[in-house]
């Protein structure tokens, strides 16, 4: 801590650090994950922490935890459909380059870019077979966006583009998410 506060009295008015703590939710850009399975619900609440460091663009790293609660419609062979309720678990470490710039004293705009790292914690059991085995189960995505700060609170957006299919089996489209976030930074 010491080490902080010598780099806070070095930077002047400009925190050379800042930690925070931000939840958000995403919505699935695609839902077509495979030919046969179609995402028909989702709901995806995610929370976490963040350390940043640097002054003007910041390095920054993080640890959080997503819960997908997903509806599936899996087209079979025989012409006929099945769905259920999917629930998976992912550990979520971000990585970003976060950008600060001053729009007035109160009000800054904060872009960013960087990649996330999510690998799979737990698949509930399902009627659809889905599991550990055939979900990826180490997802990278790379992800931009934006916050806005107010003082110590955050309101951002962002855009998620997984760079492996959802399935290991399956060939599909890559799922992408947009994603709206809350949260408070010191």
């Amino acid at each position: 801590m010491l080490l902080f506060g010598l780099f806070g009295m070095a930077a002047g008015a400009q925190n050379w650090y800042q930690f925070g703590f931000r939840i958000s939710t995403q919505i699935p850009l695609v839902r077509a994950y495979s030919y046969e399975d179609y995402l028909t619900n989702l709901r995806t609440p995610h929370f976490g922490v963040y350390f940043r460091a640097g002054k003007y663009v910041y390095g920054e790293i993080g640890l959080g935890y997503q819960y997908f609660k997903s509806r599936f419609e899996v087209n079979l062979h025989n012409g006929e459909s099945i769905n259920d309720l999917v629930e998976t678990r992912y550990l979520i470490i971000p990585i970003k380059a976060v950008g600060e710039v001053p729009i007035t004293k109160k009000i800054t705009f904060m872009p960013n870019v960087g990649i996330s790292y999510q690998p799979l914690l737990k698949v509930t059991e399902n009627i659809l077979g889905y599991d550990k085995t055939n979900i990826e189960s180490q997802w990278v995505l790379f992800t931009t966006g934006f916050d806005f700060r107010f003082g110590f609170i955050t309101i951002g957006a962002d855009y998620r583009l997984s760079l492996q299919h959802y399935f290991r089996n399956k060939e599909g489209r890559l799922p992408q998410y947009a994603g709206i976030t809350v949260g408070v930074i010191f």
